[in-house]
């Protein structure tokens, strides 16, 4: 087993329907976004295609992440997660599969004054890696759970997306002691490519 290292970092190209980690997710027209989550990321399936081996992620399309990140940017009057394992109003992740046909746009997030908020986007570059490598990943195992399992009824769910506490230019993302945050997956889902159904999980040492 292996998974997708996502390498992020500081670019001045347009990133627009490419895979891209913060900033604004470039969804079809009239998409509902969740404007109560952090955009954490957008990836563009045809770039992880030949990295993927076992055929696990779509291969064409693309995937979106949003999460309830708030509290964990240091934000501590926020909203944060009471539970272990997170609900669908925490962690959702779409995916889009025809990209060619149709119109898409970018959605920029604005505060109650109409200025932006969304953090300056990164681009991404994807590389193989072992299954229980550190950093920001798709697939593999959890870089720091400390137990063989998920617990029921997540027993054996997938780690779909794997993103871990870091320092950025103008804010830190620390999950609890600098942990990991783990979107989980029913393989079940995964094989049908349904994505309404995920949770997430934090790990941390």
């Amino acid at each position: 087993m292996h998974s997708i290292k996502i390498n992020v970092g500081k670019t001045d190209e347009d990133l627009f329907m490419k895979s891209k980690w913060w900033g604004n997710p470039d969804m079809p027209e009239k998409f509902e976004v969740p404007d109560d989550l952090t955009f954490v990321c957008q990836i563009r399936c045809d770039e992880i295609a030949a990295l993927d081996r076992d055929n696990r992620l779509p291969h064409k399309g693309m995937l979106y992440f949003f999460a309830a990140l708030d509290y964990y940017f240091g934000n501590f009057d926020s909203y944060s997660p009471e539970d272990m394992y997170w609900s669908k109003d925490d962690i959702k992740v779409f995916y889009v599969e025809d990209i060619e046909n149709q119109v898409f746009e970018q959605v920029v997030f604005v505060d109650d004054d109409d200025n932006p908020v969304a953090m300056k986007e990164l681009k991404i570059s994807f590389s193989e890696a072992d299954a229980h490598c550190d950093g920001n990943k798709l697939l593999g195992e959890p870089y720091n759970r400390e137990w063989e399992d998920w617990d029921a009824p997540y027993n054996g769910w997938t780690e779909l997306l794997q993103i871990d506490s870091d320092d950025y230019d103008s804010c830190t993302l620390n999950f609890m002691d600098w942990g990991m945050l783990h979107v989980i997956i029913s393989d079940k889902d995964l094989k049908n490519k349904y994505f309404g159904n995920v949770t997430s999980c934090i790990c941390s040492t």
